[in-house]
């Protein structure tokens, strides 16, 4: 095999792999359900669906029942899903989990320190972390992929 030819073998091995490039997931303090954690030792026991979010956020309002969807049929098979909320006054989630009601776990950053350590690059971005490694990020949402990335997250269960 030419030396070209395996470089595209192994760049095309990674496409479809997203998790030969897994990087360390940035760890935080976390509260579920009254029980003090971090999120990388939670990435230990469960797959980890971290999603960033904030109340003027217009692709949030799908995302949030698409989360909800994870929760309840991911959950029972070692899905976690935690959704950070990075408004600068937390009081301003209020109104748009009154009207988009989260099943999941809402952790609230309002310096943006745990936003600035993911590097994330806009509303909503979302990242798949296992045993403390970013297995994969997702910049935005369509409700037209919610199947999809269903898919996806539910074949990471499966590992």
């Amino acid at each position: 095999m030419t030396p070209s030819a395996l470089r595209a073998m192994v760049i095309g091995a990674a496409l479809l792999c997203p998790s030969l490039w897994a990087a360390p997931a940035p760890d935080f303090a976390l509260n579920l359900n009254g029980k003090n954690t971090t999120l990388v030792s939670l990435s230990q026991e469960t797959v980890v669906y971290l999603d960033f979010w904030a109340s003027w956020c217009g692709p949030c309002r799908y995302s949030f029942p698409f989360m909800n969807r994870l929760h309840t049929e991911l959950g029972p098979k070692g899905l976690t899903v935690v959704a950070v909320n990075v408004d600068v006054d937390p009081e301003d989630a209020k109104p748009f989990l009154a009207k988009y009601p989260a099943d999941f776990a809402i952790h609230y950053d309002p310096e943006g320190t745990i936003a600035e350590a993911y590097q994330v690059p806009g509303m909503p971005t979302s990242y798949l972390i296992k045993d403390g490694e970013i297995l994969v990020r997702h910049v935005g949402f369509r409700k037209s992929e919610s199947d999809a990335l269903m898919d996806e997250v539910a074949s990471y269960l499966k590992e």
